[in-house]
């Protein structure tokens, strides 16, 4: 029989990795789960797939992989990828302390796992690493306003040998400002401590932030390592393929509208915290109409049900349409004279 210092150890080397999946190529989710398994070193992962009605189904991509661990497959119908995370999250089972996602077309390259359950064990909150995007710098240094990058010379080294420290700071500041600073990727929080947090589901794009959010509002520790423990893939990207123009366009400004509203609604901010998400969400107001009147003029499909429901949540937005189309036209207008 395990003594109860062992059963904790045992336990504490346990973490849910959480795999939301939707892709039409295949081979990228076996090369996922392939990471986690070439990358875990001494922890136990508890690897839950969520297939979101995934055209290539989950079974047919890692059925065969076993290798000693734990792996749940769990189909459903397909919902986003916020449905799918939060699937995920009430699938972990109460004795599991800490939990993490992956991406099924990102890769782990570093021992994240191992470096964030240590990390967990001494009672932080929050372990968060780099991530790259192919053809650019990692994360913590992407922004050229050097205030909103992590640089580890600024906070309290406390593992040399796995270069992890303590961040020191406001790291709620911090996200409001610059939240793409996290990876969800590379991100490992006590979801013992905070076992209610969900994400936003009627968000399209967005709900990343909103839950980041949520969390770093309530966090009191977090420790971070500057190693670049993922390389991000290029498979089914929402944020990637609804660029201007594009079909999805509409619906990503809506979206981020709707997180907009929320974040004002919900979150405790300060008067320059809400400044910055007021001017934020004007913008996405500009961009959401300025979607419209593209489509609109070049006799594209618009999707009505789509600016019904923003206008809905954001009453308020809409006293802003004329105002919008005014400065929009206005705009075209003068570059049209200048050319």
């Amino acid at each position: 029989m395990l003594s109860r210092r062992t059963e904790l150890a045992t336990t504490d080397r346990k973490i849910a990795v959480i795999i939301p999946y939707f892709q039409r190529q295949p081979g990228l989710l076996r090369q996922c789960v392939r990471s986690v398994l070439d990358t875990k070193g001494d922890v136990d992962p508890l690897i839950i797939i969520v297939d979101d009605g995934s055209p290539i189904p989950a079974q047919d991509e890692v059925g065969d992989l076993h290798d000693g661990i734990s792996l749940t497959i769990i189909r459903q119908k397909n919902s986003g990828p916020a449905a799918a995370r939060n699937t995920g999250l009430d699938h972990v089972s109460g004795g599991t302390r800490f939990a993490t996602f992956l991406d099924s077309d990102d890769c782990w390259v570093e021992q994240f796992l191992p470096d964030a359950v240590w990390a967990l064990q001494r009672e932080c909150e929050l372990f968060i690493g780099n991530t790259r995007r192919k053809g650019s710098k990692p994360r913590f240094s992407w922004s050229k306003d050097s205030s909103r990058n992590i640089e580890p010379h600024k906070h309290t080294l406390i593992n040399q040998k796995r270069d992890i420290y303590n961040f020191r700071g406001d790291f709620f500041d911090l996200m409001v400002f610059r939240s793409n600073l996290v990876s969800a990727t590379a991100m490992a929080y006590r979801i013992d401590k905070f076992p209610s947090l969900r994400f936003p589901e009627h968000l399209f794009q967005g709900e990343d932030r909103l839950f980041k959010l949520r969390l770093s509002k309530r966090l009191k520790s977090i420790a971070f390592s500057p190693k670049v423990y993922a390389e991000e893939g290029e498979g089914v990207n929402v944020l990637d393929k609804s660029g201007w123009q594009t079909e999805g366009h509409l619906r990503l400004t809506s979206s981020y509208i709707k997180m907009s509203t929320m974040i004002l609604n919900e979150i405790d901010l300060t008067s320059r915290q809400r400044g910055h998400v007021c001017r934020e969400l004007s913008e996405f107001r500009r961009a959401f109409v300025a979607t419209i009147l593209h489509n609109i003029r070049h006799r594209k499909p618009l999707n009505w049900g789509c600016v019904r429901s923003t206008l809905r949540h954001d009453p308020y937005g809409a006293a802003f349409i004329l105002p919008n189309v005014i400065r929009i036209l206005g705009k075209k207008a003068i570059g049209a004279k200048n050319t």
